[in-house]
C-alpha cells in the first residue's frame, strides 16, 4: 500500500531538526518553500514524478522550518521575585505529596505557577483545590530551575511548554483566601467535576490501602502524583512502565469496552464509531489533557473519520496525518521523549505490522490444508464429531496466529525502540519481550475492573483490578530476577545513525535475500549498541575538574590524564521528612546522565569525602551504575549510612580503601596526596563537616585541591603544619560557607581558580558573600554552579582553562586560557 504522507511528515520533521541546528527566518524559509513547490509543480508537469516528489518533500522541509520560527520557545515574563502576594485561578487541581498540596495556579499577565503549600501548623494538609476556582494566597515566588549540565533534562523548556514559569511556596499556616466568581472553561469544569469525583471514589474503595489507591488514580486517570519510584521499579527494569501510562492502549481498550457495550444496544456501525470517537475526547481530558493520550484520541477519531467516509486507512498515513498536525501546532512535541516514543513505536508496527501473511497466500493455504487433515485424523482417532474437530482446530489456529503476531510486534517493537531507549533512559530490557506478554493483559483487565469500580463503588470489582495489578507487578519482579543490572552510554554518532538507517532498509527492502541482510545488519547494530565495546572516558592528556550542577548538594567529575575518570561526591538531597520511596535520586537522575552523555559506561574511582546526604546520598545509585574498582573514604564507621553504602560496594564487588593524611596514591597519570583527615582524628558517632577527605591532584605544573567541607579548623590545623603548598586551582570547602576559607589559606594556597558547589537560590544564602570578597579581592576567577550550572576547569599540565556551561550546545569545550 502507498504511503504518500509518510515522506512529507519525516521531511517536516527534519526541517524543525535542522531549525534548531540553524534557526531560519520565517520568510527566507516560506519563500524555499514556494521555490520546491513551483519546482515540484514544474517537475509533475513534465513528467518526471521522482524528482516532482523530492522537491515536494523539500517543500515540506522548508515548511517545517518555517513552523519553527513561527513557533519560538516561549520566555517567561519580567517580574520580581520572593515574596509576593498572587491572585489567579486553578487550573490543575490539587494533589497531596507528604505534607503538601501541590496545584497549578494562572496568574494574569505571569502564566502559570506551580504552587506548594504547606500543611497547617498543626500539620494538618491544607485544603483541596479545584479547577476553575479563583484564589489569592501570600508565597515566595521563584524561576522553575533545572540542572544545567551537559544530558540533563531541561526542566524550564519542558514547564515552559506547557505555560509554567514559576514555582510558588508558602509558609507553614499560610491561608488560601477564595474570591468570588468562578474562571476556566465551563466544559473542563464538568470533566473536572467528574476527574475529582472518581478519585474520591477510588480513595473510599481502597482507604488505607494507599499503594493500590495511588496505582488506581495512576493508572485510569493518569494522576501519577502519590506514586512512589520504589513501587514501579520492577515495571521500569522490564520495560513494562508504559503499561501503567495512560496512552493509546488505554483510549482503545476504553472505545473497544463501549463498542463491545453498545452493540447489543441496537445502534449502527457508523454511530457505535462516531460515539466511540466522542468518548476518547472525553476520556483523554478527564485524564489530564497530557500529550500522549490527547494524540491518542486524535489517532482514533482519524480512523473513525476514515472508516465513516468507507476510507481503507493505513497505519502509516494516519500516523503521518496526526504528526503533521501536531507538529503543525506546535513543533517543540518532536523534541520529547512521549512524542518520540509515541510516534516511533506506532511507526514500527505500520512498517512491519501490515506486512503479515495475507489469507490466500500459499503459506496460509498449506497450513490450513493441515489443519483439516489433523482434525479428520483427530475424528477417526476419537470419534469426535468431523464439525467439532474442525472448530477446534480452527480456534487452535487463531490462538497461534494472535500469539505469533503477538511475539512478533512485540518483538519489532522493543527492537526499533531499543536506540531511543538507550538514549533517553540508558537501558535496554532483555526479558521486556516476555514481560509485556504478561504484563499488559493484565493491567488490559485491570483497567475495566478498575472502571467498573469507580463507577459503580462495587466493593469486588475494586479488589479484582488491585489482584490483577498485583499479578501484573509480580510478573514483571518475576522477570526482574532475570535482567541484568546494568547500564549504556550513550553509543558514538555513526552507531546512533547506522541504526535506523538500517531499520530503515529492512523496511523498504522489497527482494527477501536483502530483507534478511539489512535484518542481520540492524541486529548486529543492536548487538553493538548492547556490547558497547567502545574505550571512551576522560579526554587523555589533560586533567579536567567540573563541578556539575547537582543543587545544593556537590558532586565532581575529574577527568584524568590517561582517559581514567574519578567521581568525588555523588551530590544528593537531605531525606528527613521524606516518604520512603519518594527520595529523588541525584545520582541516578543528574550525575549519571552527564556521564552517559559523554559516553562513559564505567568509572574507576568513587571517592566519597563525608557521609552528610548532599555528598553521600548520590553515591549509591553511582556505584551501581559504573562499578568503579576502588571506593574512597575517610571513615569507615558503623553508621546507617556507610553501612548501607559499604554494603552496595560489596555486593558490586567494589573495592573499599579508607584514607587518611599521608597517604600518597597514584592513579590516572596524575599523583594524588591525602591531606586529611588526621590519623588521630576520632569517629563523633555523627556526620561532621569535618570528617571530610581532603585531596590533592597534581599533573605536571598544575595542582587541585579538594576540600569537601572542611571548616577553619581543619584548614588552620594544616596550615600549621606546613601541610599546604600553592594549587592553581581550589574547590572551595561547604559551598562557600563562612565557616571555611580562612584568608590566610587563600594567600598560602594562591589559586588561579576556585570553583563553588551551591544551589541557585538555596535557603542558606550560599555562597557567602563576604567569602566571594575575598576571592575577588585576590583577583581569583570563581566559577559557581549556582550562576553558570556545569563549570569545568583543565590544565594540560602547564596552562589552565574554564569552560561554562551553555544551554543547548554540543559536546565539545571551549578554552579560556590562563
Amino acid at each position: 500500500m502507498r504511503k504518500p504522507l509518510a515522506g512529507p511528515a519525516l521531511f517536516f520533521a527534519g526541517g524543525i531538526v535542522l531549525a534548531r541546528l540553524a534557526p531560519f527566518q520565517v520568510r527566507e524559509s516560506f519563500v524555499c518553500a514556494l521555490i520546491f513547490a513551483a519546482l515540484a509543480a514544474a517537475a509533475f508537469h513534465f513528467r518526471t514524478p521522482r524528482l516532482g516528489r523530492l522537491c515536494a518533500w523539500l517543500a515540506f522541509a522548508a515548511l517545517g522550518l518555517c513552523d519553527s520560527a513561527l513557533h519560538p520557545d516561549p520566555v517567561p515574563p519580567a517580574t520580581p521575585l520572593g515574596a509576593r502576594h498572587l491572585e489567579g485561578c486553578v487550573v490543575e487541581s490539587s494533589t497531596e505529596r507528604g505534607e503538601r498540596t501541590l496545584f497549578t495556579l494562572e496568574i494574569p499577565d505571569l502564566g502559570r505557577a506551580r504552587v506548594s503549600l504547606a500543611a497547617g501548623r498543626d500539620g494538618a494538609p491544607a485544603r483541596s483545590l479545584y479547577y476553575g476556582q479563583r484564589i489569592a494566597l501570600n508565597a515566595r515566588l521563584r524561576a522553575i530551575r533545572g540542572f544545567h549540565n551537559d544530558g540533563a533534562f531541561d526542566v524550564e523548556l519542558y514547564q515552559a511548554r506547557r505555560g509554567v514559569f514559576w514555582n510558588a511556596t508558602t509558609a507553614r499556616g499560610e491561608p488560601v483566601l477564595s474570591l468570588e466568581g468562578a474562571c476556566g472553561e465551563p466544559w473542563r469544569r464538568v470533566l473536572e467535576s467528574w476527574r475529582s469525583a472518581a478519585f474520591a471514589r477510588i480513595d473510599r474503595l481502597y482507604g488505607e490501602d494507599t499503594y493500590h489507591a495511588a496505582m488506581m488514580r495512576g493508572l485510569l486517570l493518569g494522576d501519577k502524583s502519590g506514586i512512589r519510584r520504589a513501587w514501579v521499579e520492577e515495571f521500569r527494569r522490564t520495560g513494562t512502565y508504559h503499561a501503567l501510562v495512560i496512552s493509546g492502549s488505554h483510549v482503545t481498550l476504553v472505545c473497544g469496552i463501549l463498542l463491545l457495550w453498545l452493540r447489543f444496544s441496537g445502534f449502527g456501525e457508523r454511530t457505535l464509531l462516531a460515539l466511540a470517537a466522542i468518548l476518547a475526547w472525553i476520556y483523554a481530558l478527564m485524564a489530564g489533557g497530557d500529550a500522549p493520550v490527547v494524540r491518542a484520541a486524535a489517532g482514533f477519531t482519524l480512523f473513525v473519520t476514515a472508516a465513516l467516509l468507507y476510507r481503507r486507512s493505513s497505519v502509516l498515513n494516519m500516523l503521518a496525518a496526526v504528526a503533521l498536525a501536531y507538529l503543525a501546532l506546535d513543533p517543540g512535541q518532536l523534541f520529547e521523549a512521549s512524542f518520540q516514543l509515541s510516534f516511533l513505536a506506532v511507526a514500527v508496527m505500520g512498517l512491519f505490522g501490515e506486512d503479515r501473511e495475507q489469507p490466500e497466500s500459499p503459506r496460509a493455504m498449506a497450513r490450513r490444508l493441515e489443519f483439516r487433515l489433523a482434525a479428520e485424523t483427530l475424528h477417526h482417532v476419537t470419534r469426535l464429531p468431523l464439525a467439532a474437530a474442525q472448530r477446534l482446530f480452527q480456534w487452535i489456529e487463531a490462538g497461534w496466529l494472535a500469539l505469533w503476531g503477538l511475539l512478533r510486534i512485540s518483538a519489532l517493537v522493543q527492537a526499533g525502540l531499543a536506540l531511543p531507549m538507550v538514549l533517553l533512559f540508558h537501558r535496554v530490557s532483555l526479558t521486556g519481550l516476555t514481560a509485556n506478554l504478561a504484563v499488559i493483559p493484565l493491567i488490559s483487565l485491570a483497567v475495566p475492573a478498575g472502571f467498573l469500580a469507580a463507577f459503580t463503588g462495587w466493593h469486588w470489582a475494586a479488589q479484582l483490578a488491585a489482584g490483577l495489578l498485583d499479578l501484573a507487578r509480580d510478573a514483571a519482579a518475576w522477570h526482574m530476577r532475570f535482567e541484568p543490572d546494568y547500564r549504556l552510554a550513550d553509543p558514538p554518532l555513526w552507531l546512533a545513525l547506522a541504526i535506523p538507517l538500517a531499520m530503515l532498509a529492512w523496511a523498504a527492502a522489497t527482494r527477501p535475500r536483502w530483507r534478511w541482510v539489512f535484518a542481520a545488519a540492524y541486529l548486529s547494530f543492536l548487538s553493538l549498541l548492547a556490547w558497547q565495546p567502545f574505550e571512551r572516558g576522560a579526554t587523555p592528556g589533560r586533567l579536567e575538574l567540573t563541578a556539575l550542577d547537582v543543587g545544593q548538594g556537590e558532586s565532581l567529575f575529574v577527568g584524568l590524564p590517561d582517559g581514567e575518570v574519578a567521581i568525588i561526591d555523588g551530590g544528593g538531597l537531605p531525606q528527613s521528612g521524606r516518604r520512603p520511596g519518594d527520595y529523588y535520586d541525584v545520582g541516578e537522575e543528574v550525575v549519571s546522565p552527564f556521564l552517559w552523555r559523554r559516553g562513559i559506561a564505567r568509572v574507576s574511582v568513587i571517592a566519597v569525602t563525608h557521609l552528610h546526604d548532599d555528598h553521600a546520598g548520590g553515591v549509591p545509585a553511582l556505584l551501581r551504575n559504573f562499578r568503579p574498582r576502588e571506593l574512597w573514604t575517610g571513615f569507615a564507621p558503623g553508621h546507617p549510612a556507610w553501612t548501607r553504602l559499604a554494603a552496595e560496594a560489596r555486593r558490586l564487588g567494589v573495592t573499599i580503601r579508607v584514607l587518611k593524611q599521608g597517604d600518597r596514591l597514584t592513579l590516572g597519570g596524575a599523583s594524588w596526596q591525602v591531606l586529611a583527615p588526621a590519623p588521630e582524628q576520632p569517629w563523633t558517632g555523627k556526620p561532621r563537616n569535618n570528617d571530610s577527605l581532603v585531596l590533592r591532584a597534581n599533573y605536571g605544573r598544575t595542582g587541585f585541591l579538594l576540600t569537601g567541607d572542611v571548616e577553619r579548623g581543619v584548614e588552620a590545623r594544616l596550615l600549621e603544619e606546613n601541610s599546604i603548598a600553592p594549587a592553581q586551582v581550589l574547590k572551595v570547602a561547604h559551598h562557600g560557607s563562612r565557616l571555611s576559607s580562612l584568608p590566610v589559606f587563600l594567600d598560602q594556597l594562591k589559586p588561579a581558580v576556585a570553583v563553588i558547589s551551591a544551589g541557585a537560590g538555596n535557603a542558606y544564602h550560599l555562597p557567602n558573600s563576604q567569602v566571594v570578597a575575598e576571592l575577588a579581592a585576590r583577583g581569583i576567577t570563581l566559577l559557581r554552579t549556582d550562576d553558570a550550572g556545569q563549570v569545568s576547569v583543565f590544565s594540560d599540565g602547564h596552562t589552565l582553562g574554564v569552560d561554562r556551561w551553555r544551554r543547548g550546545r554540543e559536546s565539545g569545550w571551549s578554552w579560556d586560557a590562563f
